[in-house]
């Protein structure tokens, strides 16, 4: 006995493809908040940094880094990119040790004090090399050792020798931000532009 009964229809796939149509929308909003939300976050972070680059000093800029503003807002501290520029090391420089004449400039991807001193009754021109680092949330310049007639010598001997409070105030060193800030250096590096900070500021 032959049978012709027609094979069962399989069901209809309509409302597997209204789930996924439901949750690609679903995923699309979020995608649109989600990037609506950054661009306002970064206003947000943006007239932060502002507010804390007034208490930095003149010459050093500050500008968000590739952090997502939505991970900066969560941890409550913005992560930053900061450059000091040779101008605002001398005069941070010269403010500290009242020298003046002092003229920081950066050589071959490190940093030289150009200092006029007076030796032996007459007044020399002499390179004093600077050492810079992140310690306890500032960044640090010290003086390590001066050149003169092709001779490199500890500064600190050369200021007891001379007799030289201001050079001394160049061997303990010179810090910035100068006062409580609430911006922390946490990192950096010369380049031949000055340099190079990585820096948080405090959002809340």
């Amino acid at each position: 006995m032959s049978s012709n009964a027609a094979p069962p229809q399989s069901p209809p796939r309509r409302p597997r493809r209204r789930w996924f149509g439901g949750l690609l929308s679903v995923l699309i909003v979020l995608a649109v908040l989600g990037v609506v939300g950054e661009v306002l976050l970064r206003g947000v972070i943006d007239d932060r940094i502002a507010a804390a680059e007034a208490e930095l000093p003149a010459g050093v800029t500050v500008e968000r880094d590739d952090t997502l503003a939505l991970v900066q807002v969560a941890t409550g501290r913005a992560t930053l990119r900061a450059e000091a520029s040779p101008e605002a090391l001398t005069e941070l420089a010269r403010s500290a040790a009242e020298l003046p004449e002092l003229e920081v400039t950066p050589q071959s991807g490190n940093l030289v004090a150009q200092i006029p001193l007076s030796i032996a009754g007459s007044e020399q021109n002499v390179d004093v090399r600077l050492s810079v680092a992140a310690e306890n949330g500032k960044a640090v310049l010290r003086a390590d050792t001066v050149e003169f007639a092709g001779i490199s010598l500890p500064l600190d001997s050369v200021a007891e020798q001379l007799g030289n409070e201001q050079l001394n105030q160049l061997v303990e060193g010179v810090a910035f931000p100068e006062d409580a800030s609430e911006v922390t250096i946490s990192s950096v590096r010369t380049t031949d532009a000055g340099l190079m900070l990585g820096a948080e500021v405090k959002i809340w």
